[in-house]
């Protein structure tokens, strides 16, 4: 890989942490808490902990719209955490970045808006 697409999966990857660790926070703060592996944790690890969330997303008493932008930032999240696989396992491609990248901004968006609904109804 070149310079350029090394620093690209770096951020990538750095990225997905970021937003993992944001989203194990926040599913910390949910009426009914949900601890994700934190720490030193792998792909392996946090894949089937955030699959897990969306399975359980409905047990969740809040309303249909935060349950459905929790679902959302799990759905987003494993999608970039999927296509970042493909760019480690294939040979590298910048639209599969940008997807990526996409991916994550649309989950963080939703953690925004999720982070704002658990701060205005803590009890």
């Amino acid at each position: 890989m070149s310079d350029f697409e090394d620093g690209v999966m770096d951020k990538m990857a750095a990225h997905l942490s970021t937003s993992y660790t944001v989203l194990a926070t926040v599913c910390l703060n949910l009426p009914i808490p949900v601890t994700l592996p934190t720490g030193a944790v792998s792909n392996v690890e946090v894949v089937p902990a955030i699959r897990r969330v969306m399975d359980i997303v409905e047990d969740q008493p809040m309303p249909q719209t935060q349950q459905a932008t929790l679902f959302a930032v799990c759905a987003f999240w494993l999608a970039g955490m999927d296509i970042y696989s493909l760019l480690v396992h294939e040979e590298f491609n910048i639209a599969r970045a940008h997807s990526v990248a996409a991916n994550l901004l649309m989950a963080e968006d939703h953690l925004m808006d999720l982070t704002v609904w658990l701060a205005d109804n803590q009890k």
